[in-house]
């Protein structure tokens, strides 16, 4: 996601010195993802450090600004069309694709944090490993 991407997003200066084609695919909700995953299923929604809906960069433009391809999807009816299209870009050159999902939405498999097992897994927000 958008939160995980930053912390290495220098690399795509890499990526343009070696000339380097591939698909790097972001899901923005603009969240720190897991963070706020766990703050909605501990701690009721009660958001600290996690929201960053007003302060990201546009990803498109950073891309292009490393001289790569930026591609942005806000709506699910072009995703398919869009992916098509990254995909066979993605063959010569660096596309950066920034999907816009849901902010509400959850990923399973899920670490319980914070004292939870390594294999102490929430399969669904009801069901555990």
């Amino acid at each position: 996601g958008e939160g995980s991407i930053q912390m290495c997003i220098q690399e795509l200066s890499t990526c343009t010195q070696y000339d380097v084609p591939f698909l790097i695919v972001n899901l923005n909700n603009g969240y720190l993802g897991m963070v706020k995953q766990w703050q909605d299923m501990q701690y009721e929604g009660r958001y600290s450090e996690s929201v960053y809906q007003n302060s990201l960069p546009d990803f498109v433009k950073l891309a292009e600004a490393y001289g790569h391809v930026g591609i942005k999807v806000t709506d699910k009816a072009s995703l398919r069309e869009q992916m098509q299209t990254a995909i066979e870009t993605s063959k010569t050159k660096l596309v950066f694709m920034d999907v816009y999902v849901d902010p509400d939405e959850h990923v399973y498999p899920m670490q319980i944090a914070p004292n939870g097992a390594m294999n102490d897994m929430l399969l669904s927000k009801t069901e555990r490993t």
